[in-house]
C-alpha cells in the first residue's frame, strides 16, 4: 500500500468519525460507552482497508514482475524465460492460431532468439482486471500494449514493425505463485523499406 493511499484512507476514517460524533452528539448517554465501541469499530475498518490494500499491492507487484519477465524474451535464457508460465499454459498467436502449448514455448523462444536484431517491449500501461476463478485461484486478466521491431535482411533490409496488445491471463499455481496461464496476441503489422547507413 502506498503512503498516499494510506494517508487518504486515514483522512477518510477521521472524517467519518467526526460525522458520526456529530450525528450522535444529541443522543443521551452516548459519549462514554459508545465512544469506545465507535473507536474500536473504526480501528477494525482501518485494519481491514489496510490489509486489502497490502494484498492488492502484492498482487499488482507480482503481475508486473510476470509481464516484465514475458517481455524479456530476447534478453534472458529461454529456460529461465519459460519459468513465468504454468505447466498448462497456452500462447495463442496469429501465426499459431491453434495455440502454442507449454511444451512448445521453449522452442518458440529459441526460434525468436535466433532472429536478431529484434525488439519486443511493453508500450504502455498495464490494464488489469480480477474476474472469475479456477478451483484454487482467482483469474487476473491483463491487457498490455506492446511494440515489436525486426530488421529483415533477407527482404531488402526492410524494417518490420508489429504493434498491438498481449492479453495475458494469470493464476496462482500449485506453489501459490502467480504465473501466466494464457496469452493471446493481437497485432497490426507493417514492413517499411529502408536503406541502412554504412556501419550500422
Amino acid at each position: 500500500m502506498s503512503t498516499q493511499s494510506l494517508y487518504t484512507s486515514l483522512i477518510f476514517i477521521r472524517r467519518l468519525r467526526g460525522e458520526l460524533l456529530f450525528f450522535f452528539s444529541d443522543v443521551p448517554n452516548f459519549y462514554l460507552p459508545n465512544m469506545f465501541r465507535l473507536n474500536s469499530s473504526l480501528l477494525l475498518i482501518v485494519i481491514f482497508v489496510f490489509s486489502i490494500n497490502v494484498t492488492i499491492g502484492t498482487i499488482n507487484e507480482s503481475v508486473v514482475d510476470n509481464i516484465e519477465h514475458l517481455f524479456s524474451l530476447w534478453t534472458m535464457p529461454c529456460s529461465q524465460w519459460l519459468n513465468v508460465f504454468t505447466n498448462d499454459a497456452v500462447w495463442y498467436h496469429p501465426k499459431f492460431p491453434e495455440g502454442l502449448q507449454y511444451n512448445q514455448l521453449l522452442d518458440f523462444c529459441k526460434i525468436n532468439q535466433l532472429t536478431k536484431p529484434a525488439l519486443f517491449r511493453q508500450d504502455g500501461q498495464i490494464r488489469m482486471t480480477i474476474s472469475g476463478h479456477t478451483n484454487s485461484s482467482s483469474l487476473y486478466h491483463v491487457m498490455v500494449p506492446y511494440v515489436y521491431g525486426q530488421i529483415q535482411n533477407e527482404n531488402n533490409s526492410s524494417l518490420f514493425i508489429n504493434s498491438g496488445f498481449e492479453y495475458v491471463q494469470l493464476v496462482n499455481d500449485y506453489e501459490n505463485r502467480i504465473r501466466i496461464n494464457r496469452v493471446v496476441e493481437f497485432f497490426n503489422r507493417a514492413s517499411l523499406p529502408f536503406v541502412w547507413p554504412p556501419n550500422n
